[in-house]
């Protein structure tokens, strides 16, 4: 199984309670044992051949483990957590795409998404905002004002959603949503708390 399906198969498991299960805890130790060097974790999918940006951790993959990871012990407790984090803090500043499945900061990544399925603001901010080493960094700080600064009337307006999802209307694009925006009031919940 490829790292990305590991990823979103724990996030979604750790999501449903099981979090403490001794399979999800042996998952926990191999994401601990296989990080690349960069910090993240990668694909090792090539679908747009190699160069030197392939090189790199794979955003999306990462910010899905650091999901998980937010379930368990090891959340704000174990320092091989941090090196993603800062991973991820270093790709706002370098913006542009790397890793194997080139992901990067532009257009599209700025765009409230809702559900959170894919690299983007919303997910970013909302994953980062549990590690509190993420919290305290000046990179979280500012994309956390650039997400802040799209509210309308204290809501999050969806921006993009999933085509097979257009017409419900907790996700309706260009429109207000309130589990959204909940999702957002957990993001000022992290931020607040003490360090």
């Amino acid at each position: 199984m490829m790292t990305c399906q590991t990823a979103y198969a724990a996030y979604l498991l750790c999501s449903m309670d099981y979090a403490s299960d001794n399979r999800i805890q042996k998952t926990f130790q191999h994401f601990l044992e296989s990080q690349y060097t960069d910090g993240g974790w990668r694909c090792k999918k090539y679908s747009f051949g190699r160069d030197p940006e392939t090189e790199y951790s794979t955003p999306m993959t990462t910010l899905t483990v650091l999901n998980a990871f937010r379930f368990s012990k090891y959340l704000n407790k174990e320092s091989k957590l941090d090196k993603p984090v800062d991973f991820l803090l270093k790709h706002w500043n370098i913006k542009t795409s790397i890793s194997p499945c080139h992901y990067g900061i532009g257009s599209r990544f700025m765009q409230i998404e809702y559900p959170m399925s894919d690299y983007n603001i919303f997910q970013y901010v909302y994953v980062l905002s549990f590690y509190k080493r993420a919290r305290n960094d000046k990179r979280f700080k500012e994309v956390f004002d650039i997400l802040s600064s799209k509210l309308v009337d204290k809501k999050i307006i969806v921006e993009r959603n999933s085509p097979n999802l257009k017409n419900f209307s907790f996700c309706k694009r260009s429109e207000p949503s309130e589990l959204a925006t909940k999702r957002y009031n957990e993001i000022i919940k992290n931020k607040n708390k003490k360090n």
